[in-house]
């Protein structure tokens, strides 16, 4: 359990060196964002009332999950060293793949959130319990998602949904279910606010040629 929770309050640290890289890009050049994650570490390893900067997060988010963890150390990767790897950066910053990316994490999360939070006589965290009858649909609808991540070259969907099985059968995480291993509350948050903000800001480029139009 201590392990368990390490990685936690790790995976919670990860999370604010994400933020402060993402809330101070824009004004600093790349190379004094190393700086910044330096500061960011130096602070997370103070402890301020017994407590270190990961631990006040992992209270509130607590366990992340693994996509989370990955998509948080692309994140630094890519705003760090990420120019030097073209192969990489061009991965990264493909719309396409963060298009499926999100579309999944906002459909898996509208799927289990609403109807785990009662809204429904029917519990889909029952199917993250795999060697139940009912985990076969989960398995079905990953095969799925990672076949088509494959005819559609989306490597990075399918780097997250393979590691996330992966850690799963580690036992790395306290849960016993699946579900807690690929998706968590942040990152469907944050999917379902990035498609929102995406759908909106098209829809203000397409406003102007409609009105030209009528």
């Amino acid at each position: 359990m201590m392990m368990e929770t390490g990685i936690g309050i790790l995976a919670a640290t990860l999370l604010w060196l994400a933020l402060l890289v993402k809330l101070t890009r824009r004004w600093l050049p790349r190379k004094l964002l190393v700086v910044v994650l330096l500061v960011g570490l130096a602070i997370a390893l103070v402890p301020f009332n017994r407590l270190h900067v990961g631990g006040y997060i992992f209270s509130l988010t607590s366990y992340l999950s693994v996509s989370s963890v990955m998509l948080l150390l692309g994140f630094l990767f890519a705003n760090l060293v990420g120019e030097h790897w073209r192969g990489f950066n061009s991965l990264w910053q493909s719309r396409q793949q963060w298009t499926a990316i999100l579309i999944f994490f906002a459909i898996a999360g509208l799927f289990l959130y609403p109807m785990t939070a009662g809204l429904t006589l029917f519990d889909p965290y029952r199917l993250g319990y795999l060697g139940t009858p009912l985990s076969v649909a989960l398995v079905v609808y990953l095969f799925g998602w990672a076949l088509l991540c494959v005819v559609k070259r989306w490597y990075l969907l399918l780097l997250l949904l393979l590691m996330s099985v992966i850690v799963y059968y580690l036992k790395w995480l306290p849960s016993l279910n699946l579900w807690d291993y690929v998706i968590d509350p942040l990152v469907v948050i944050y999917s379902i606010f990035s498609l929102l903000k995406s759908g909106g800001c098209w829809l203000l480029r397409r406003e102007p040629s409609t009105q030209q139009v009528s």
